[in-house]
């Protein structure tokens, strides 16, 4: 016994000489789970009970972290494998399983169909709830049963098809948890209980959450301008659960606290003893409670606070504090965490409409690189004034440039408007050229075109300068020249005049 002892102390001071992860490792030497156990005999029969804790504490640490990096794994395991499933059927150049499922539940009629039927089943749950079980006719019965089966098929056929397209994530994903589970409590109530004649009518009952399906409505419009505020205010409702969960918390905790002080200052002392108010707003802690949450919504509060006012003053300062920190203080800090979070999903809807812009256009790019390699005849990545005008004759060109709002009556000015003057493209100058003709002027392209025309301009002036240089040495010139001539004119009459006397000197010497 003293040498076992004498060994498992020589263990326990070797152990605590290590490091944890020394010691963990060592654990796993000694054969994992059996060793562990041993370990913990060997504590016990030396009486380390010190020791034990802190191995037991190590353990469930360790163990902790173990299973805490592997759900983190699989959760990333999870969003990685959503994001290349919703890659896969976003992008059309990708191979996916379904071509044909992906083509229809990405088109708009698909949405709009599935829209409608949420709309025409809130109709028909609103009618459903006005008929009475008991008073319902055997016509209104088999109509009822109709309608739910023919909404149950419609739910699970789009949910079907949701999945086929967007993979098995998509049943996942937080946003599609209340589809679902009505979709699965459907099922169950229709089809699967109402056949063998299970009467349970509180599930039944729940069907009627169908109607929250409006929320995929208001989503469905959430990126158009004019829904902007209306998807603010619907996503606010549908997460502000948290913040009201938190909200009762702390509501329940003043209140419990202040019952506590209200029952033991009013409720269980002598001044209010003989007083059937204060004993039936006050007298135990839950009827506190009850009166103080009346109180905070300042619902008829003065028909018990001034009775009791009158047989002690002080009760009112009770009053005015829980007023002051219930309602005054408490519920602007949830009005203004409310407000908070209505910001911060408003900037993540801002990045998240940049994120489908961006997307978006990453799609337009790959549509204009295809019908640059349309346009490009021989094939060599650049477009010739030949090879756009000879491709342009074609039907399903011109098809394309209508869907991109330019009209044949535009295509001859085209080429003029999207060359450079170099007599051809390659495919990132045409696509810029194409996404500028496609979309709106912005602010950068007024900028840059009031730049150029400022250029311009610059240039017409300095070109007028130069004009007016020109000018004015031309009338020099033209005075010059005229000078000129009139020296001509003088030289001419000199030399005239000369020749004359010449004549006359020698007609005189003749005569001589």
């Amino acid at each position: 016994m003293d040498s076992a002892r004498s060994v498992g102390r020589t263990r326990t001071r070797t152990r605590t000489q290590l490091s944890p992860r020394a010691a963990e490792v060592e654990d796993l030497e000694q054969g994992g789970l059996c060793g562990k156990i041993q370990n913990c005999i060997d504590y016990l029969i030396t009486g380390d009970f010190v020791g034990l804790f802190k191995s037991c504490k190590r353990s469930v640490r360790n163990c902790i972290k173990h299973y805490g990096e592997r759900y983190d794994n699989f959760v990333d395991w999870i969003a990685k494998t959503a994001k290349e499933q919703e890659h896969r059927a976003n992008d059309a150049s990708m191979q996916h399983p379904f071509p044909t499922i992906r083509m229809i539940v990405n088109s708009n009629a698909f949405e709009f169909v599935g829209n409608l039927v949420i709309f025409c089943n809130t109709f028909v749950v609103g009618w459903q709830a006005e008929i009475s079980p008991k008073k319902a006719t055997q016509a209104e019965q088999d109509l009822s049963m109709l309608f739910e089966n023919l909404f149950t098929f419609a739910f699970v056929f789009e949910l079907s098809l949701s999945t086929m397209c967007w993979g098995w994530t998509y049943l996942v994903k937080r946003e599609n948890w209340l589809d679902v589970f009505l979709v699965f409590l459907g099922v169950l109530t229709t089809w699967i209980l109402g056949p063998f004649g299970i009467q349970v009518d509180f599930l039944r009952k729940l069907t009627a959450l169908r109607t929250l399906r409006l929320i995929r409505l208001a989503r469905a419009v959430r990126f158009r301008p004019e829904f902007k505020d209306m998807w603010a205010l619907v996503k606010g409702l549908t997460e502000a659960g948290e913040t009201l969960f938190w909200t009762y918390v702390m509501i329940g905790c003043v209140l419990y606290v202040f019952a506590i002080i209200g029952t033991s200052l009013i409720g269980k002392a002598e001044a209010f003893q003989d007083s059937a108010l204060a004993q039936e707003y006050f007298g135990d802690v839950a009827l506190s409670m009850l009166t103080l949450f009346q109180l905070m919504t300042l619902d008829s509060w003065t028909g018990f606070a001034r009775p009791l006012m009158e047989i002690e003053v002080w009760t009112g300062g009770f009053f005015i504090l829980f007023i002051s920190v219930a309602v005054f203080v408490m519920l602007n800090l949830v009005t203004a965490v409310i407000v908070e979070n209505a910001f911060s999903d408003s900037k993540s809807e801002e990045k998240e409409l940049a994120v489908r812009l961006e997307r978006e256009k990453e799609e337009e790019l790959e549509d204009l690189k295809q019908f640059f390699l349309q346009l490009d005849l021989d094939g060599n990545g650049s477009l010739t004034k030949q090879e756009f005008f000879k491709a342009t004759k074609q039907r399903k060109i011109r098809q394309k440039l209508r869907a991109l709002d330019i009209m044949p009556k535009d295509i001859d000015e085209l080429w003029d408007i999207l060359d450079d003057g170099q007599g051809e493209m390659s495919v990132q100058d045409f696509q810029a050229s194409i996404r500028r003709l496609r979309g709106e002027a912005k602010a950068k392209d007024i900028l840059r075109l009031y730049k150029e025309v400022g250029q311009f301009e610059s240039s017409v002036e300095e070109v007028a300068e130069h004009l007016e240089k020109s000018r004015r040495r031309l009338r020099n010139l033209q005075d010059q020249l005229s000078h000129c001539k009139v020296d001509v004119v003088a030289f001419t009459r000199t030399l005239v005049r000369a020749k004359e006397a010449v004549k006359m000197a020698a007609s005189t010497q003749n005569m001589s």
